[in-house]
């Protein structure tokens, strides 16, 4: 596919999935329809077929679209950060920034509320869950290696645990919507979080 071709077929691309974006989250995953989808991307029903075999496709790719590339962004961010705690903390406001502002936190709960009855959005949300322990099993054997954490410490299961946390956080939006304070909610992750894995500055 010549160069522009594909510029063209990307940009497209990304504008029903933000129309789509927009769609859910206004309507619902079950209220939503592909013509609806359509009108707020601004192109046919026939050209959503086009990119996303259907409406629960589009949705799928919503829930897990970015999160690879935007981790990899985000480690390279924090690597040069000294301070262990404040390196954790930028790291978990990316979280929150992706949550509410690119993903979607009301986009996201209406994928946990449909998984018990289909199987592909399980899958989405075990491939998200994937990204997020691989990341935190990253940053805990980076701390490890930086003299910020024991050397016996068990990175699977602070990573398992952190991710648990960091989905918690969908639980405070569901029942505090706007009111929800991001600040401490994200001060009490990186509180528990370090006294689990007994983060510390490094000793010079």
């Amino acid at each position: 596919m010549p160069k522009r071709a594909a510029a063209h077929a990307e940009a497209m691309r990304e504008r029903i999935l933000e129309g789509g974006r927009r769609a859910f989250n206004a309507g619902g995953f079950r209220g939503t329809s592909v013509p609806a989808i359509a009108a707020e991307a601004g192109v046919s029903v026939g050209l959503i077929y086009r990119y996303f075999p259907s409406k629960e496709e589009l949705f799928l790719e919503l829930c897990i679209s970015g999160t690879p590339n935007e981790l990899e962004d985000l480690a390279r961010r924090i690597a040069p950060i000294e301070d262990p705690v404040v390196r954790l903390t930028t790291a978990i406001d990316s979280y929150f920034d992706a949550l509410f502002l690119a993903i979607g936190a009301p986009l996201v709960l209406q994928a946990l509320a449909a998984a018990p009855s289909d199987e592909r959005i399980r899958e989405s949300l075990r491939r998200r869950g994937d990204d997020l322990r691989g990341f935190s099993a990253m940053f805990v054997r980076d701390a490890v290696a930086r003299g910020e954490m024991d050397p016996d410490t068990d990175v699977d299961e602070i990573a398992t645990v952190t991710t648990m946390l960091l989905d918690a956080a969908l639980i405070a939006v569901a029942e505090q919507g706007e009111a929800m304070d991001r600040g401490v909610v994200r001060d009490r992750i990186v509180r528990s979080v370090v006294a689990l894995s007994g983060l510390r500055a490094a000793s010079r």
